[in-house]
This record gives structure tokens, C-alpha cells and sequence, in this order.
């Protein structure tokens, strides 16, 4: 069965946060939160809104268009591997590109 968008988006921030070594109570404080609430967001049960997106984003330090478009992924792999190289300088993004390059050369 397919998950939901709410789901997708509870799963990425679940991943960021945990890449992040963030606890819910962490990432709850930052945005002004309960720690309840940020577990029933990343288990699909909350309703967002654009303004709670736009604080989970800043505290995670992951630009909210970026983040949007790893809520669309549905393989929690890619969305690890995209929340991994989001955190990163460009420099160190343009290195993890090429070494999945030389890896998956044909």
C-alpha cells in the first residue's frame, strides 16, 4: 500500500533527525514544540502545516524545497542517501556524486 504524503514527510524528517543525532525532545525544543507532537508527525498521524514544515526545515538545517522533494521519495534508502548529502557542503556533495559515479559506472 502506498503511504501517504503525511507519511513521507514523517519519514524524512525521522531520518534528517536521526542523521542529525537529534532526539524529539531536541527538535521539539527548537521549533517550540511538544516531543508527542514531533512522534505523531514522523509516524504520518499529524496534520502539517507550511509554517511548522518551514521551522522543522530550519532547525534541520535543510532548505525547505529541498526537504519537500525528499518527501516525495517512497524508498527510505534513496531519502537516507539524499538526507546524508543535503547535510553537506557542496564540495562534499560533488565528492559523494562522482564516488556513486565510479561505482555505478558501466
Amino acid at each position: 500500500m502506498e503511504k501517504s504524503v503525511a507519511e513521507r514527510l514523517g519519514i524524512a524528517i525521522r531520518e534528517i533527525r536521526k542523521n542529525q543525532n537529534l532526539t524529539q525532545e531536541e527538535l521539539a525544543e527548537k521549533i517550540g514544540s511538544s516531543f508527542s507532537y514531533i512522534g505523531r508527525l514522523e509516524r504520518g498521524e499529524g496534520n502539517f502545516t507550511i509554517q511548522t514544515l518551514e521551522k522543522i526545515t530550519i532547525a534541520l538545517n535543510i532548505d525547505f524545497f529541498d526537504f519537500m522533494s525528499l518527501g516525495k521519495k517512497d524508498n527510505e534508502i534513496i531519502l537516507e542517501i539524499n538526507s546524508l548529502l543535503l547535510q553537506q557542503d557542496e564540495e562534499n556533495q560533488l565528492k559523494g556524486l562522482n564516488i556513486l559515479k565510479e561505482l555505478y559506472r558501466k
